[in-house]
């Protein structure tokens, strides 16, 4: 009878029998175990798997941001599901569980000689937690799958569409990486299901209860055919590239397109006539400066002043400023209060 219970292999509490070891005479088969795990252990640190820890934190946030807006939805209860598959197997934490069986195997491997090795009971754990790591993966795809339905079918109605492109895609990722982990895990479940016998048992070690089997092979996950159904009818999304023109062939454009003669623009007689211009020698003396200030500042107060006004381009806070400055140099250097006062009307006004 196969361990057909899923609350065995997914217990978070699932009680870890001691790791000790006992002495063999044959230790070859301990070599096979090493490698497969230690080529296992590489595959779990290779960027794909921070990938999978990244995509999982981001549906995690995007799950908590819109639990108010989508709770009711089929949906997003999948997402929240997924959101527990993905919290769940962080917990099970297999590559700890596989550094620590690692780390017990005998240094030295030959059939001709003897060595401490494992007990059966703590490699049966092992394949255990692989199976828990199988599982897990095939829930994930399960949620993946309901979610990305369910979605799509919103996206298709222009429903949420920047919120849930998003999401869409993170399930995606989520669930092409949940596929390799998971066929990598049941490549290495079958190449280390055979090697149980190997081990030495120890009567009161042990880990399996009566009746209980590990199961004999572990099958990949496959694309089930409501998964193709559900990747052909969601919409395809073509980007169009976009041509890139070198400098020398935006030359080679511009010098054949007409774009005919270019005539400048000639300002009427009558406008140059009508446009007030400024002496400088209208403001010769102090009096002249005061008497300026005075006609302007009356003319600036009309709505809208007058063309005779000089300074009507002039900002009031740049106009105000100028009379302080000039009242305040006339007290002390007359003749330095006028010639400022004439250059910054001479500047604004020319």
């Amino acid at each position: 009878m196969e361990m057909d219970n899923p609350c065995f292999w997914n217990e978070f509490e699932l009680k870890q029998p001691p790791l000790v070891t006992l002495q063999v005479e044959d230790t070859g088969f301990a070599k096979n175990v090493f490698v497969v795990i230690n080529r296992f252990l590489q595959q779990l640190s290779e960027p794909e798997a921070k990938d999978f820890e990244e995509t999982a934190a981001l549906i995690g946030r995007l799950m908590a941001r819109r639990k108010n807006s989508f709770r009711n939805m089929p949906g997003f209860r999948a997402v929240c599901k997924l959101n527990a598959a993905l919290c769940r197997l962080l917990r099970l934490d297999l590559s700890r569980d596989l550094v620590q069986f690692r780390g017990a195997l005998p240094d030295v491997c030959d059939e001709d000689l003897g060595g401490a090795m494992p007990t059966r009971s703590s490699f049966e754990y092992i394949l255990v937690r692989l199976l828990g790591f199988y599982h897990l993966h095939e829930r994930i795809r399960e949620c993946c799958l309901t979610a990305a339905t369910y979605f799509t079918q919103l996206l298709r109605n222009n429903f949420f569409m920047d919120f849930i492109t998003l999401l869409i895609a993170a399930i995606a990722k989520i669930n092409k990486l949940s596929s390799l982990q998971a066929s990598k895990s049941a490549s290495l479940y079958n190449k280390l299901r055979p090697q149980v016998a190997n081990f030495p048992l120890v009567a009161k070690h042990k880990f399996l209860a009566e009746g209980q089997e590990l199961p004999a092979k572990l099958e990949p996950l496959k694309s089930s055919p409501n998964e193709n159904k559900a990747v052909s009818n969601t919409p395809d999304l073509v980007l169009i590239p976009k041509k890139v023109v070198t400098k020398m062939e935006k030359a080679k454009l511009e010098a054949k397109s007409d774009v005919g003669t270019v005539i400048a623009r000639k300002e009427a007689p009558s406008e140059v006539l009508s446009k007030p211009k400024f002496n400088e020698e209208a403001l010769a003396t102090v009096a002249d400066a005061q008497r300026f200030i005075a006609r302007e500042t009356k003319a600036r107060k009309q709505n809208p002043p007058p063309d005779s006004c000089l300074t009507k381009s002039i900002p009031k806070h740049e106009w105000l400023a100028a009379q302080t400055l000039f009242q305040r140099k006339m007290s002390k250097d007359p003749a330095k209060a006028l010639n400022i006062f004439r250059k910054f009307i001479v500047s604004k006004i020319k």
